[in-house]
């Protein structure tokens, strides 16, 4: 099994594929291999082409919100499902292949995520550095620690402490996050089309298209969430591309396909939508159950469904 995320080494996606690893039985994690890639567009082809068979990708972020990158890419194609998501707690350092004061910073390096959760520190600590983006705060380290030391001099990395001495690098600083605690959410994506089994404690996402100028589409599309009960947990709108106001809307819902309330809501989206991507029903890895209402449940359903059929039987031959 070859499982794609993005790379170099140590990168935060790494970090979270080795979570994912790490919860998988003993035996079956040994036969992984991890595949770095560039990017996860790049990722997403090699996976649909059958070269990996799964791959892990950064979706949601505390502070900076969805991955516009990730995103686009699930939007594209209905043929990849998310199977399984990861968190992983974000912190960064500053880093430089030697001692470096910070007034002799010139160049800050690092991915644009990773550039936007420090930036007010940057601003503060090294206002006369430009900050230059990199394909992931690994890649920043790694290519960093490659520069002969006339070429490094007056540059530095924004990465995680791991990647820092992974790459041999000196950490000037560390805990320059400007929001402590953050987090980054992952997500594991197959081709197989399989759907993990319900647990009780699950998240559906999915990509629709609204009808085209047809005032109140996107409060429709809300209140059959809200008429099932169904919660959300994100909603981010990302640009069609074919013109201009065209946005589609990449969602995650509270709950499993296989539930009464979410796939009921699932079946009047797709009357009402004229795309819908369904892109998995997976386990929560917080493990947090929704809070679902009485008349929700999946006997509630049931129970309605029975009736109607039980009136529909009494119904006169025309």
């Amino acid at each position: 099994m070859r499982y794609g995320y993005l790379g170099p080494e140590t990168t935060f996606t790494h970090q979270a594929l080795l979570q994912a690893l790490a919860a998988m039985p003993e035996e079956a994690a040994a036969q992984v291999e991890a595949v770095p890639f560039s990017a996860v567009a790049t990722a997403t082809t090699d996976l649909l082409a059958g070269d990996i068979d799964a791959m892990m990708a950064p979706i949601e972020n505390s502070v900076e919100g969805g991955v516009s990158g990730t995103l686009d890419v699930l939007a594209a194609t209905d043929a990849i499902t998310i199977v399984a998501e990861q968190v992983v707690q974000i912190s960064f350092v500053l880093a430089a292949r030697s001692a470096t004061a910070l007034d002799q910073i010139e160049v800050v390096s690092s991915h644009p995520h990773a550039q936007a959760q420090v930036q007010g520190w940057l601003r503060n600590q090294v206002p006369q550095a430009h900050v230059a983006a990199s394909s992931s705060t690994a890649a920043a380290a790694r290519d960093l620690a490659a520069l002969s030391p006339d070429q490094a001099r007056g540059r530095a990395a924004v990465c995680s402490r791991l990647a820092a001495e992974h790459f041999g690098l000196e950490i000037l600083a560390e805990g320059i996050e400007d929001y402590e605690g953050a987090q980054t959410r992952f997500v594991l994506v197959t081709r197989e089309g399989r759907i993990p089994a319900r647990t009780g404690a699950d998240k559906t996402t999915l990509v629709i298209q609204l009808p085209h100028n047809r005032a109140g589409a996107l409060l429709e599309a809300l209140e059959i969430l809200s008429s099932n009960g169904v919660n959300m947990s994100r909603i981010e709108s990302r640009p069609i591309g074919d013109f201009m106001g065209r946005y589609s809307f990449s969602i995650d819902l509270e709950g499993h396909i296989e539930d009464r309330r979410v796939a009921a809501a699932l079946r009047s989206l797709h009357r009402l939508c004229p795309v819908v991507h369904y892109l998995g029903s997976y386990p929560r890895v917080d493990g947090q159950r929704a809070d679902v209402r009485e008349d929700f449940v999946d006997h509630a359903y049931d129970e309605a469904r029975e009736w109607v059929e039980r009136l529909s039987a009494m119904i006169a031959p025309a």
